[in-house]
């Protein structure tokens, strides 16, 4: 194949976040002037592993209600979404996030101090649906646990957190609630 050795580096988890956009927004470019074969670049980049991961503390309830919940239905089609389009900056944070993120499903409980979280989950792959709107293919943990935990940073749907903020802020009671230890 004429990109193997570029997808090779893609799969093998040691290209950065940027470093994998860059690829793929030249991919992109490729494809759009005619060399089709660029487009095993970009299915390879949907599921490649960043050597940079996040956390992302994903609200699921909209207009903040929780009888709105999404997180029961996300869990069972193995999900994780974000449609509303209209916030460009959370849509713009929402795009950032790639396979082997961690997702924890988050809705704020005293607001500005605290939080409970309700679920979390690795994603697997990138994909999108018939209307071309980019969501998460998730491997959702099966505890069922809910725990509060300080809040971090925003007040918004999409939040995403280093993995070293979240470990220099979040308590002992947080990594057990993962099944890690701190």
């Amino acid at each position: 194949m004429k990109y193997q050795k570029i997808i090779d580096k893609v799969k093998s988890g040691t290209m950065s976040r940027d470093d994998l956009d860059k690829l793929k927004q030249n991919a992109e470019e490729k494809v759009a002037k005619g060399d089709l074969d660029a487009q095993a670049v970009i299915l390879a980049i949907q599921i490649a592993k960043p050597s940079d991961s996040y956390i992302l503390f994903m609200g699921f309830c909209p207009n903040a209600e929780f009888e709105n919940r999404l997180d029961i239905e996300w869990k069972d089609k193995g999900i994780c979404r974000f449609d509303y389009l209209e916030s460009e900056s959370q849509l713009e944070r929402f795009n950032t996030i790639r396979t082997g993120d961690l997702v924890i499903l988050k809705k704020i409980q005293q607001f500005g101090k605290t939080m409970r979280l309700f679920g979390h989950g690795r994603v697997k792959s990138i994909a999108y649906d018939e209307n071309n709107i980019r969501y998460l293919v998730m491997d959702w943990s099966d505890q069922a646990e809910i725990i509060e935990v300080p809040l971090m940073g925003c007040n918004s749907t999409v939040d995403i957190k280093s993995m070293k903020a979240v470990y220099d802020e979040m308590p002992d009671e947080f990594y057990s609630w993962l099944g890690l230890g701190k």
